[in-house]
């Protein structure tokens, strides 16, 4: 006899449907799985043929042969005991034959019988969910994320004995256990404890706003780390799509507690500067898909600090994915796509000494050494970031001075514009400034004709054309915040402000 039932593998970062095919014939007493399946899956069929034992029910003394389809796509993990567990007691007619119907079964099973939670239970479940599944059979580990996806009926199960029951009709599946708090790191840090950096703290709001890439150039310990991770703490909650393709990210790459709920904050990825391209960019082992700090930054920041100092190719990695917002990742037998839509703040020094700033009276730099130094951020680099700031250190005065709006209520005017972008939005595919592309900007998007003619002057004076749609998303983004329907010339200004000098001109 032949059962079929349905189980899920992770493949980079999202599920795929698995059927999962078991025969019970005549023959000498053997066990074999076949359909590109890894060690891990390959011995499943030990955890398998225990567990059954131990939950009460027999092994069938014949010639098993358990196939996973499609047949050509390889299988890795453990997801896929529960279901092959289910497939032997269904092919020896243990169980009702339609149990199975419109459900599938994710977890790993002990030698016990136990079931234990699978991480990456969430994107399975989304998987299961488009594939037309309504019903789940998780571990409780798993149940609190598995619970968010719609349309999805959760089962929870603690071993293989309570599923036979369940499947049989005799019992019910337990009650979704609460999840446990998520402690999100910058929950201490708040923008209040900034003294003075007003501009930086402005800075900051509009890239906030309008979810702009931000660099920082300072001298060392003047307080550029210190603002860029505050950002995450004036960024809105994500979008509940949003909001679980981050918590599925991070599963899968193991960063959430098992029994953890939905990730709501925007995360915050500050990776060391010697780390590899491989780390920042994530990498294809084995046909199995490893996020890098550019996907786990997802919804969030991705904070580089002392910038120069990451290797070319990490560097270089990024500007493709600052505009696109995934990261395609391609080896000789995989290609894989993995979302990357974060925000990117940079921090460096002026010089290797840190000094050259301002007037630079203390830089001891030669002019080669500055050179080299500013050369190891490419221009096409820098082109793409939108607000690019100059800290410097702050007066005695500006130290002394009363305390600046908290993070709380700089979030809300963060919102506040959001939603105005939204609002114009609505009917489009993006809903931030950052996101609107060159040919509906200068089509549908124009500043006033102040605004325009700055620009154009700006253009003449070497501005770049990305550099131009740059500047005018940034305008929008002021225009959010001051409740304005149209940039104008102003908005136009302060945003060539917040662009910055660089090479020698006057607007780029």
């Amino acid at each position: 006899m032949v059962a079929q039932v349905q189980g899920v593998v992770v493949s980079g970062v999202a599920g795929l449907v698995i059927s999962v095919e078991v025969e019970v014939a005549q023959g000498l007493p053997s066990v074999g799985v076949i359909g590109l399946a890894d060690a891990a899956v390959g011995e499943s069929r030990w955890r398998v043929r225990s567990a059954i034992g131990n939950a009460g029910c027999r092994w069938p003394v014949a010639r098993v042969t358990i196939g996973l389809s499609p047949a050509d796509i390889p299988k890795h993990g453990t997801s896929l005991d529960l279901p092959i567990a289910v497939g032997v007691l269904l092919a020896t007619e243990q169980i009702p034959k339609d149990c199975a119907r419109d459900a599938t079964f994710i977890g790993e099973l002990g030698l016990d019988g136990a079931l234990r939670p699978y991480r990456a239970a969430l994107p399975a479940a989304i998987a299961a969910k488009l594939s037309g599944i309504s019903r789940v059979y998780v571990a409780p580990g798993s149940a609190r994320q598995v619970s968010v996806v719609p349309g999805v009926e959760v089962v929870v199960i603690r071993d293989l004995r309570q599923l036979v029951s369940v499947l049989r009709g005799e019992a019910s599946g337990d009650a979704i256990p609460e999840a446990d708090p998520i402690d999100p790191v910058a929950a201490t840090l708040d923008m209040r404890d900034i003294r003075g950096h007003a501009h930086g703290r402005f800075a900051l709001e509009v890239a906030a706003a309008g979810a702009h890439h931000l660099s920082l150039l300072g001298p060392p310990g003047v307080g550029k780390t210190m603002l860029a991770e505050r950002l995450p703490t004036i960024l809105p909650d994500l979008d509940e799509q949003t909001a679980i393709d981050v918590t599925s990210i991070h599963a899968v790459a193991g960063r959430l507690p098992l029994a953890s709920g939905l990730v709501c904050r925007p995360p915050f990825q500050a990776p060391h500067h010697s780390a590899s391209a491989t780390a920042l960019l994530g990498t294809v082992r084995g046909r199995h898909a490893i996020p890098g700090a550019l996907t786990l930054a997802h919804g969030g920041v991705l904070f580089l600090d002392e910038a120069p100092e990451f290797s070319r190719p990490c560097l270089e990695g990024l500007r493709q994915p600052m505009e696109s917002g995934t990261v395609r990742i391609m080896r000789a037998t995989e290609s894989v796509d993995l979302p990357a839509r974060f925000q990117l703040v940079l921090a460096a020094n002026p010089c290797p000494c840190g000094n050259g700033i301002g007037k630079g009276a203390s830089c001891k730099c030669t002019a080669m050494a500055k050179r080299r130094y500013g050369e190891r951020l490419s221009g096409p680099l820098r082109d793409r970031i939108d607000i690019r700031l100059e800290v410097l250190r702050p007066t005695m005065g500006e130290l002394a001075g009363p305390v600046a709006d908290s993070s709380l209520q700089i979030a809300g005017r963060v919102g506040g514009a959001r939603a105005r972008a939204a609002h114009r939005f609505s009917e489009l595919p993006w809903s931030v400034n950052s996101q609107l592309p060159p040919g509906e900007l200068r089509r549908k998007w124009a500043p006033d004709p102040g605004g325009c003619a700055l620009l154009i002057e700006a253009e003449r004076g070497g501005l770049s054309l990305r550099g131009a749609d740059r500047v005018v998303r940034v305008a929008w983004t002021l225009a959010d915040l001051c409740g304005v329907d149209l940039p104008s010339r102003d908005h136009i200004a302060m945003a060539l402000g917040l662009r910055g000098a660089d090479n020698g001109s006057k607007y780029d």
